[in-house]
């Protein structure tokens, strides 16, 4: 949860951002339809609340030769409990990982990960996933297509 209250003001913002992190202030403030003083204000506070974590470079992973997308969904073994933190930290350091999630039902972790080609992806298994601890099953399903393709969802304006 954010730490500060989230206003249509700041949704248009961030909006505005998301369309283009370079965003001059002036199309942020049309955007939103505040001034720079309240633009500047506003995008401050959703920086030292956390809000805005980064301002990045959205990038097609297909534009870069990572044309295959897989959905692999991860059963933890029985052995002991297993919490997401004893995986976590290894997800993050995998590069194919692009997402990934603790869940509750049949399975325990679901990731995407995104691979240059079937060896690839045939690699990453054998020489990463089967040697995590804790893993015990891996179903694996791939992507054919994506829709929408966006890297993250703003929640929709109060109407």
């Amino acid at each position: 949860m954010p730490k500060v209250a989230v206003d249509d003001i700041d949704l248009a913002l961030l909006g505005a951002l998301q369309a283009d992190a370079r965003a001059p202030i002036a199309d942020l403030c049309k955007a939103a339809r505040v001034s720079r003083g309240t633009a500047y204000a506003r995008l401050a506070q959703l920086r030292e609340s956390g809000v805005i974590q980064s301002l990045t470079v959205s990038v097609d992973p297909y534009g870069v030769g990572l044309s295959l997308a897989a959905v692999m969904l991860l059963r933890a073994s029985t052995e002991k409990f297993w919490r997401w933190s004893d995986f976590a930290s290894k997800f993050d350091e995998m590069p194919e990982v692009e997402f990934a999630a603790d869940l509750a039902g049949e399975f325990d972790m679901i990731m995407l990960a995104r691979f240059r080609d079937a060896d690839h992806l045939r690699a990453f298994v054998e020489n990463d996933l089967r040697r995590v601890s804790g893993i015990a099953g891996i179903r694996t399903f791939l992507v054919l297509n994506e829709t929408p393709r966006r890297s993250w969802l703003l929640p929709h304006p109060k109407r």
